[in-house]
């Protein structure tokens, strides 16, 4: 990849230029960034599990759970 820097009158970069073939190869990689079907059901059961107890108002201040688990860390 050939990378041209872009600099400010100062000598400091401020941008990066790219081909257009290295730009859209990058765009590719970019594209997946869901990961939810890659997690198991388990997980993903728990995480449904846990946005339901939020929405119905069952959570904890971050106070209560560090003072039960503070001496685990």
């Amino acid at each position: 990849m050939n990378v041209q820097y872009l600099s400010n009158e100062n000598g400091e970069r401020t941008g990066v230029y790219i081909s257009m073939k290295d730009w859209e190869e990058i765009q590719k990689k970019l594209e997946y960034t869901d990961f939810w079907d890659d997690l198991p059901d388990h997980v993903k059961d728990s995480i449904d599990e846990g946005l339901k107890q939020s929405e119905a108002g069952q959570t904890k201040s971050h106070e209560e759970v560090m003072q039960k688990f503070s001496r685990y860390l």
